[in-house]
């Protein structure tokens, strides 16, 4: 197989999961950082639970999803810039994607996929890093100098 091709897939698969990751962070804080914060949420469960008890969601509880939110915001950011630099054949960004990418989809998998909770879009993000990591991994250790592909 083109290692040269693998790669370029590679990429492309790093770049859709890094791009994804990033508005959906975008998209989440903003929907935390309204005015009707408590309003905006109610599709998520707990948030659910909350409001249908008639009770305010905790402001910890509110935090917490901020913090999510910025997470899955920086880790696309750091990913969807990697895949640029993957395309370039910078060995270095092949590892940065694959252990920022790679532990934040590990943590989704056990805590989220394993336990149920997993929604579809997120659940094939997750074949795609792990796509992606096995093909840049393989050429990365196979390759004696990337830039000659």
């Amino acid at each position: 197989m083109n290692k040269n091709l693998l790669l370029k897939i590679s990429t492309v698969l790093w770049g859709i999961w890094g791009v994804f990751h990033l508005l959906i962070g975008v998209l989440m804080v903003a929907t935390f950082s309204g005015s009707d914060s408590e309003g905006n949420l109610k599709a998520i469960p707990v948030v659910l639970d909350f409001v249908m008890n008639g009770m305010s969601m905790p402001f910890p509880i509110l935090a917490s999803l901020k913090q999510h939110a910025f997470n899955l915001g920086w880790i696309g950011a750091v990913v969807t810039i990697g895949s640029y630099y993957i395309w370039k054949k910078k060995p270095n960004t092949i590892i940065l994607c694959a252990i920022v990418g790679g532990f934040a989809d590990l943590g989704y998998f056990i805590f989220v996929d394993l336990a149920g909770y997993a929604q579809p879009p997120a659940t094939q993000m997750t074949w795609i890093s792990a796509s992606a990591i096995i093909l840049s991994l393989y050429v990365y250790f196979t390759t004696d100098k990337l830039s000659t592909l």
